[in-house]
């Protein structure tokens, strides 16, 4: 099994958002309010595209390999990163 082998950077993040995301979602459903039961079936909502992008980073791993779509992920992420870095300054 080459599961370790993997792994890449969206899949870990899906990963830790999905759960995060649940767990959130039913502490704000079983809640008192209305309000918080219907935050937590938008956050329940929220995690379709998630799994959106699971499945995409899957499948492009399975025709491309781990490591071109590892470059390609964190090449998105330094992407976003530079663009907060240029909000930023730009707010100054």
């Amino acid at each position: 099994m080459n599961f370790p082998k993997n792994i890449t950077l969206f899949f870990i993040l899906g990963i830790l958002s999905i759960l995060a995301g649940i767990i959130y979602a039913i502490i704000l459903i079983t809640g008192n309010s209305a309000q918080d039961g219907l935050l937590g079936i938008y956050i329940l909502m929220g995690l379709i595209p998630v799994f959106l992008v699971l499945l995409i980073d899957r499948l492009l791993v399975k025709r491309f390999g781990n490591e071109k779509v590892n470059k390609v992920q964190f090449s998105f992420l330094l992407f976003i990163i530079l663009l907060w870095i240029v909000r930023f300054i730009a707010n100054l």
